[in-house]
């Protein structure tokens, strides 16, 4: 997992880690995790919390994967689920690094939980939804505390958030506590990547007048 802290060069940390939301204080792109081999296989098609299996990543340093049973053969069949460095069905590249996560054919509902960021007051992430054939009963979902940043329940994400296919998408959101990814679907086809996970918080005011003495420094160096 790569993190990103608070350090003493505050013009340095401000200059390359800032979004709009804030100061980054943590970030997640699936770089250090392996990507497995073939499909990622699970037999056991009751609800249960997910874990890694052979050289699969499905669960991580800071965060869990709910299964639950919707009466499907959930991975029972081997699927495409977890790390991975594909970049086929679209996806192109991933958005930092060469690795991100891949969700798709679960047949039956998946929760994906990152723990809540201490200091943390917003959420960023990078999301690809796979132009295919979606129904109305496939789910993406996702939230960051009280914050929803999609919610595609009971819609035809074809029709009602065709913007997203074949695109890689920013979403954001303010908030704290949890960020959790819901997704539901039948088909290989229907897949979704997320990557480049940012959790941002506003600097301390010490931070803000430190930020405010070297744009000073630097205005004046240029007169």
């Amino acid at each position: 997992m790569k993190t990103m802290h608070a350090c003493a060069a505050l013009a340095a940390t401000f200059a390359l880690g800032s979004t709009v939301l804030g100061t980054v204080i943590q970030s997640e792109s699936f770089e250090n995790y392996s990507v497995g081999t073939g499909a990622f296989e699970d037999a056991d098609t009751t609800s249960h919390w997910l874990s890694n299996y052979g050289d699969h990543t499905v669960v991580g340093d800071n965060w869990t994967v709910w299964f639950e049973d919707t009466g499907g053969s959930g991975f029972s069949d081997g699927d495409y689920f977890g790390v991975t460095n594909y970049t086929g069905g679209g996806i192109g590249a991933y958005t930092d690094g060469i690795q991100g996560y891949q969700m798709g054919d679960t047949d039956g509902l998946v929760i994906m939980t990152f723990e809540a960021v201490a200091g943390a007051t917003g959420v960023s992430l990078d999301l690809f939804v796979r132009s295919t054939g979606w129904e109305d009963t496939d789910l993406i979902y996702i939230t960051f505390g009280d914050s929803v940043l999609i919610d595609t329940t009971g819609q035809d994400i074809d029709n009602d958030f065709a913007e997203l296919e074949a695109n890689w998408t920013s979403l954001s959101a303010t908030g704290s506590g949890a960020l959790e990814i819901w997704f539901a679907s039948n088909s290989s086809s229907e897949s979704i990547a997320i990557d480049n996970i940012q959790w941002t918080g506003v600097p301390a005011p010490g931070a803000l007048a430190l930020l405010g003495l070297a744009g000073l420094a630097s205005r004046r160096r240029r007169h």
